[in-house]
């Protein structure tokens, strides 16, 4: 699908990023970057298989010039609520190509097998952790479960598109650790992923939204016709929502997003209620629907509301909105130590956005009028790995509530140096009041 200069979100982000790059080089990078995914011999591992499905779903969209498949992966899928075919099989469904990738695409691996990477990196998990990094530890990990998967996936994505398609030096040059269940706080390394949510409230269905609704269709159900899901979203899909919302098809745009994300959920056999009103400040919850809310908007007001609400748990996450802040993450829950009006002072007033050389080119060109070009200026950027990163740490706290009646009521994330990371840990006010069902195994070793 051809996309209009208002509609090229990973376009904007470089010129923003960089306003001496016009719209026509930021393109050809683009369409340059390529991506090959590969893994270790043994691809039947639930957090393997999690690992190469959400990087088969970042990489085709952050990578334009396409993600190659550089391994067999003819094992059988057993990750989640997928189809037991071959990986294979669902990688190309998604879009990953099986033909011989230029050489200059960029090299993933994932797994934990001893080597150095050279023009790449690798990325595999530990118990709830994603690494990423060139060269893999002489020790192999404990295993993994799905959303360190997730996790050592999505953080991939991100350090191969620093590198080739941003220019950072410093991507691909260390080694970075983040916990989806203990951002910046201390060690958790003896819970398993053996409890799951029965119920959840979703607010916003857009990039953060559909990344948790991904990586929760990634999770041990024996049974997901058990779990319910309130999907709550009032806006339509739209055609810029293609490159940096992990669910969006082109098949989706101008309808509402609730229904899109209601028809894959239930695909999968998840029970959903969709609601295509807003949250407002006022709403409450009845006694029968999820006291487990995950909020993914940028609307303040809604924000506020669903926290000020009557949920038993709330795991709000915040993106980063400026190509400086695009890989930086803010979650709070609630109730915790600190109120909403705490946690999101009321702002000031509008700020002016210069236009960077760039977009006034464009101007200047007759490309856009100047409306559009202040419209792209003001538009809050993201790129879908670091939407998957925040998700995968909304699910895992939501875990953790369900499994020791705790969860993080606050963590800092900058995924450019995840030892930067803070958190706090804050226990629930009624432990045990949210339903779970138990994992289909108990344990996080396979």
């Amino acid at each position: 699908m051809n996309l209009s200069i208002e509609d090229d979100r990973l376009a904007q982000l470089l010129m923003r990023g960089d306003g001496n790059i016009s719209y026509d080089e930021a393109r050809r990078r683009l369409d340059q970057a390529a991506l090959v995914l590969t893994a270790d011999d043994v691809t039947g591992v639930p957090w393997i298989q999690a690992a190469l499905l959400t990087a088969a779903e970042c990489g085709l969209r952050m990578f334009p010039g396409g993600v190659y498949l550089g391994s067999d992966f003819g094992d059988t899928t057993v990750v989640g609520q997928f189809g037991r075919w071959p990986l294979r099989r669902h990688l190309e469904l998604a879009g990953c190509r099986s033909t011989g990738a230029p050489a200059h695409a960029v090299a993933l691996h994932v797994g934990t097998e001893r080597r150095r990477m050279q023009g790449g990196a690798l990325c595999w998990a530990d118990g709830w952790a994603g690494l990423v990094g060139i060269e893999t530890p002489a020790d192999p990990p404990p295993a993994g479960n799905e959303i360190g998967g997730v996790m050592a996936a999505a953080m991939g994505i991100g350090e191969v598109f620093r590198s080739v398609v941003l220019g950072d030096k410093l991507a691909c040059r260390r080694t970075s650790r983040l916990s989806a269940l203990s951002p910046g706080c201390e060690d958790a390394a003896g819970i398993d992923l053996a409890y799951l949510p029965a119920a959840y409230w979703m607010l916003g269905l857009g990039n953060l939204g559909q990344a948790a609704l991904w990586t929760i269709g990634l999770l041990p159900y024996a049974d997901p016709g058990m779990v319910s899901l309130f999907l709550q979203d009032a806006d339509k899909s739209e055609v810029g929502n293609l490159a940096i919302q992990l669910l969006t098809r082109p098949d989706w745009i101008g309808r509402k997003k609730a229904r899109n994300v209601a028809t894959w959920a239930e695909a999968r056999g998840f029970g959903t209620t969709v609601i295509e009103s807003r949250f407002v400040d006022g709403t409450n919850r009845s006694a029968d629907e999820p006291g487990l809310a995950l909020v993914g908007v940028d609307n303040l007001a809604a924000r506020r509301a669903a926290a000020g609400s009557n949920f038993d748990l709330v795991v709000d996450a915040g993106l980063g909105a400026t190509p400086s802040e695009i890989f930086d993450i803010r979650l709070h829950g609630f109730p915790g130590r600190r109120s909403p009006e705490q946690a999101w002072p009321q702002q000031d007033g509008h700020l002016d956005v210069p236009l960077v050389p760039a977009l006034q080119e464009l101007v200047d060109a007759g490309c856009i009028d100047r409306c559009g070009a202040l419209m792209i200026a003001g538009r809050s950027l993201g790129v879908p790995s670091t939407a998957v990163v925040a998700a995968a740490i909304q699910v895992a706290q939501a875990c953790r509530a369900v499994g020791d009646g705790t969860f993080v009521d606050l963590a800092d994330v900058a995924l450019r140096n995840c030892r930067r990371a803070a958190g706090r840990r804050h226990r629930l006010a009624r432990p045990g009041v949210l339903p779970f069902v138990r994992a289909r195994r108990e344990t996080t070793a396979r």
